[in-house]
């Protein structure tokens, strides 16, 4: 349980915690669009390092879709693999907008997500599609780690938030969906809240505010 008494800001993940996410529909997409087999000749040969260069921003997205199209059946556009690459994200529910609102009453809220500038535009085009107005306005400001250049549960990225937003990392709670991210916050003099998998942030929103959850 965190120490509401000193916390004054609220760093919240996005995928599994403000927008549900299914990694599984990606890689099914994927299965469908990519030569037969090489989906897990490429998970041993660098898929996952493909996808860590493209969330610290460390190759832009034409040599993403040279890599990724080279893999792929003949025929296939760079648009049909990009909508495969962003089948994973799903909704940002309502009632989780109506909880950020309610911690930035309280708190200072930030955004810090590991995610790519694919996934930036589908999700932040979504999200004003339905809500209109842009997601960063939920919060004092949003650190993407594609646009930072470090990830969580790198130690690089939690002090790049907190020196940029002159945050005192006591005063500061890190809310996500990873064991390991958690425990990188706390190791920095951070307190974290843990969401359980598959749920979302109205799982733990009772250790940051009183709500009434419809």
């Amino acid at each position: 349980m965190i120490d509401q008494k000193i916390v004054k800001n609220v760093i919240l993940d996005l995928g599994g915690v403000l927008v549900n996410i299914d990694p599984e529909n990606t890689y099914s997409a994927l299965r469908r669009i990519f030569l037969p087999n090489v989906l897990n000749d490429f998970d041993k040969d660098g898929f996952v390092e493909i996808v860590y260069n493209m969330e610290t921003g460390k190759i832009t997205n034409e040599e993403f879709k040279r890599q990724m199209l080279k893999v792929c059946k003949p025929g296939v556009t760079a648009s049909e693999m990009v909508d495969a690459w962003c089948d994973m994200v799903l909704d940002f529910p309502a009632i989780r907008v109506g909880m950020v609102k309610g911690l930035a009453e309280k708190y200072n809220v930030y955004l810090l997500s590991n995610t790519n500038s694919y996934h930036i535009k589908f999700f932040e085009k979504e999200f004003e599609y339905r809500y209109h107005f842009p997601l960063k306005n939920l919060f004092k400001k949003v650190y993407y780690s594609s646009e930072i250049g470090c990830r969580k549960p790198d130690a690089e990225a939690y002090n790049f938030v907190l020196n940029d937003a002159g945050l005192i990392a006591s005063e500061t709670v890190m809310v996500d969906d990873r064991q390991d991210n958690c425990n990188a916050a706390i190791a920095l003099g951070m307190q974290a809240i843990k969401v359980p998998e598959k749920t979302g942030l109205e799982k733990v929103i009772d250790q940051l505010i009183a709500v009434k959850i419809c």
